[in-house]
């Protein structure tokens, strides 16, 4: 019996112990814990989300904004669609995924909120005890002119409709700021919005899964931006202002065209030859710009040489990128001799500098290096491009006055009778052009019809604010037959809208 109690009464200290060691564990260990979930059980923290910033346009129309649904549910909608949807670009849950929404993604989407309250046992609000409002996003106000993209949203649509893969419009002033940007195919951005509205233009793609399934006319990719192509004939400016920049010529200096050149079994033609069996004689530096001679700039590019012609475009700024407030840039393709020995195993002969002086080879570009390099040969200055409404950051490169108004005389005499762009003989010298036609792909393809249009002032003078349109149809054919004519309907639109200059139909 003394045994058993013994043995009960070190079991029954056991049974204390661990009792109380558990109860010290409990309150003393564990008892914040047990703290914070019980005071989570009474408290609720609930997220208030930031209303996100609106887009707008240059004079205040409304490119994005939030909406609210019968619920009384948030959403972001897109009124113009399909239309903007390369500048803006859309929204996901993570915040912005292209366009603007993603550049200005730490600006757009402000700073969340928090409502604390107090619950009951079973979960009913008691009392609210405290509330840290959100703070809105901020709003974009961009140089985009909606009225403008409309229009030539529509047209380029238009144009695709006759026939053509897709196309790209840019227009910006002289100093970079873009008031239009458009890349077809395009998408309507609200499709990405759970339970949002379509947009006004509405669109070729009735559900994200048939946007982004194509990956033919790939709607997604931003051409304007991100698309490569070889320029042709509008990366003719590049040697032209070099060589009067390093005084290989002047404005009266001649070249005969000779039709053709060739160096042992390879020829290089001049497209007045090879279609109408014609030569120009001996011709200038502004009538090889507005005939587009082929010959004169393959003599040009040999005047030059390839390190001076590298140098010049890598000033006049191929090959980086413009500083454009829009993701996914590309930098295109600067071929030089370096590059071509460690990418492709072979040496740079003279007819691959013939090939670069008139646009073609391995040279690549994006149509708003083109937009922003003819701005830069014929103001001297080379300019940031900006969507957003900022400060300006331009360059002086220079060039010399009397070398860019011999370009510009030129780009005159390019759209007046005799030039290569013939839908605009009848504005007699108003605007300035220079058409591209870049052959690619073989002789199956049509090549890309490229064209560069400049607005100066009713005085003829090049400001900070002329404007720059720059058109590309990709595998459309050539510039001054199927890129002029679109080119022209924007021209008028903007010497009606812009300088007051209704022009006769």
């Amino acid at each position: 019996m003394k045994v058993r109690l013994k043995w009960l009464s070190i079991l029954t200290i056991l049974v204390f112990v661990f009792l109380y060691s558990r109860m010290v564990f409990l309150q003393l260990v564990m008892g914040s814990y047990y703290r914070d979930l019980a005071t989570g059980n009474r408290l609720r923290r609930e997220v208030l989300p930031a209303k996100r910033g609106r887009i707008l346009d240059d004079t205040g129309l409304i490119l994005a904004e939030i909406k609210v649904d019968a619920d009384g549910n948030w959403f972001r909608f897109y009124p113009d669609g399909e239309i903007v949807a390369a500048v803006t670009g859309y929204v996901g849950e993570g915040g912005g995924i292209t366009g603007l929404e993603k550049e200005y993604e730490d600006q757009l989407k402000g700073v969340a909120g928090e409502k604390l309250m107090e619950l009951n046992a079973v979960g009913e609000i008691i009392k609210e005890l405290g509330v840290k409002e959100s703070l809105p996003g901020l709003d974009l106000k961009t140089n985009l002119n909606l009225g403008l993209q409309r229009f030539v949203y529509a047209e380029l649509k238009s144009k695709l409709k006759e026939g053509g893969v897709s196309g790209v419009v840019v227009v910006a002033k002289v100093s970079g700021e873009v008031l239009s940007l458009t890349s077809l195919p395009s998408f309507d951005p609200n499709l990405f919005i759970p339970k949002g509205e379509r947009g006004l233009a509405g669109g070729d793609y009735a559900s994200v899964e048939k946007v982004l399934a194509d990956e033919v006319k790939k709607p997604l990719f931003n051409r304007a931006v991100s698309g490569t192509f070889a320029p042709g004939s509008v990366f003719k400016l590049v040697p032209a202002i070099a060589a009067l920049s390093e005084g290989l010529i002047k404005a009266d200096s001649l070249i005969e065209d000779t039709g053709e050149i060739r160096i042992d079994q390879y020829r290089y033609g001049n497209w007045y030859f090879d279609q109408y069996g014609r030569t120009e004689g001996e011709i200038n530096i502004k009538k090889a710009i507005a005939r587009s001679n082929d010959i004169f700039f393959y003599r040009l590019g040999e005047k030059l040489g390839i390190d001076n012609l590298v140098f010049w475009s890598k000033k006049l700024g191929v090959g980086e990128t413009t500083g454009i407030d829009l993701p996914g840039e590309a930098r295109g393709l600067l071929p030089d001799p370096l590059w071509r020995e460690r990418t492709l195993g072979e040496k740079w002969f003279l007819g691959n500098t013939y090939h670069m002086s008139i646009g073609q080879g391995d040279l690549l570009m994006t149509p708003i290096q083109i937009n922003r390099i003819t701005a830069t040969v014929v103001s001297g200055q080379k300019c940031d491009l900006s969507v957003v409404r900022k400060e300006q950051n331009c360059r002086e490169i220079g060039t010399k006055a009397i070398n860019r108004e011999t370009i510009i005389e030129g780009m005159r005499e390019a759209c007046m009778t005799g030039g290569t762009a013939y839908p605009f003989f009848d504005l007699n010298g108003r605007v300035l052009c220079k058409t591209g036609t870049a052959q690619q792909g073989g002789e199956k393809q049509l090549p890309h019809a490229w064209m560069s249009v400049v607005i100066p002032d009713k005085d003829g003078q090049i400001k900070s604010d002329s404007l720059v349109i720059t058109i590309l149809l990709p595998e459309a054919g050539e510039g001054s037959a199927e890129a002029a004519p679109l080119v022209r309907k924007i021209t008028d639109y903007i010497l009606e809208n812009y300088y007051g200059e209704k022009q006769d139909k």
